[in-house]
């Protein structure tokens, strides 16, 4: 089988995974979608002095997961420790606008916790929680799940305009797009692609799965070998357990975001800087093989349809 062919074919199997995750009313225009913010929308209040959270949206912004500008421009991380230790009580408070700002914008009902800096949200499939987490993800707000549940932050110092603003948007714009956009059929085609190969997530720090000593070596070494697969300069990450590269523009970086989650691999980006996890082998599973024959595959595909595009 010659190169064309081979290129050719790995096209047509990106194309399916990608499709195989997004809306069907994606499939025929992934390639218009604009990576470029619009601006957000401001808060409005109700007569008792409360943000009326269902009323500041008619419509969301593209999916970022679909190659659309993320809602944050930078990553709104996990909550670190220290900040719970030193306001043990103030996260209850804001988990509980987060919680009363889901229920007002998606109809589900989030818990507090189960342990302190987030909330969490209980699907009726395993299939929603985990596309959830990519979308979310893809939004720059972190997530994380558990089978069926999916875990948001809830910090004490998170600002209503802000950070609890940016919680509450991720979720209700990413269920918008699964629950008004995706049916069933479309839902089981997703469980599918997200089913068949382990998703490689960010490291937590809490996790201790790398020593304060042991983190600068790996990071430095993931982010070598993968400078290298995707042919992209890398550049240093504020965000533990994520590394980043700089891309030619947002139009690559976006590409790139949707290309990833498509295998399986959580992506997301500011600007034109994309940011992937961290990858080290963990107990018997050494992941770095599979991850760098996908960044080598994905560069080769952008290669192709820049070269194509160009005659």
């Amino acid at each position: 089988m010659d190169n064309k062919q081979t290129i050719s074919q790995e096209v047509k199997r990106l194309q399916f995974r990608i499709k195989g995750i997004l809306p069907l009313a994606y499939h025929a225009c992934m390639e218009s979608v604009s990576p470029t913010s619009m601006g957000s929308a401001g808060l409005k209040y109700s007569a008792d002095g409360k943000v009326a959270w269902d009323e500041i949206w008619t419509s969301f912004c593209d999916l970022a997961l679909a190659g659309g500008p993320p809602h944050k421009g930078k990553l709104l991380p996990p909550v670190d420790a220290s900040e719970l230790t030193e306001k043990p009580d103030a996260w209850v408070e804001v988990a509980t606008e987060i919680q009363r700002g889901i229920f007002l914008t998606t109809g589900l009902r989030a818990q507090i916790g189960p342990s302190e800096g987030w909330v969490s949200i209980t699907f009726k499939t395993e299939m929603m929680a985990a596309w959830l987490h990519r979308a979310i993800m893809a939004e720059n707000v972190f997530a994380s799940r558990t089978s069926h549940t999916l875990h948001l932050p809830a910090g004490p110092n998170f600002r209503l305009a802000k950070e609890i603003k940016n919680v509450i948007v991720a979720i209700a714009k990413t269920y918008h797009y699964l629950d008004g956009h995706m049916s069933p059929n479309e839902q089981l085609k997703a469980a599918r692609v997200m089913s068949d190969s382990e998703l490689l997530e960010p490291l937590l720090a809490e996790d201790g799965l790398l020593t304060a000593e042991e983190y600068p070596t790996a990071a430095q070494h993931c982010q070598k070998i993968s400078c290298e697969a995707l042919n992209l300069p890398g550049v240093p990450s504020e965000d533990y357990g994520w590394i980043g590269f700089t891309c030619e523009d947002e139009k690559m970086a976006a590409w790139y975001v949707r290309a990833a989650i498509a295998e399986n691999i959580l992506a997301r980006r500011q600007n034109n800087v994309l940011y992937l996890p961290l990858f080290v082998p963990l107990g018997k599973a050494d992941p770095t093989e599979r991850v760098l024959q996908v960044f080598r595959r994905l560069r080769k595909i952008w290669d192709h349809q820049k070269q194509l595009g160009e005659e």
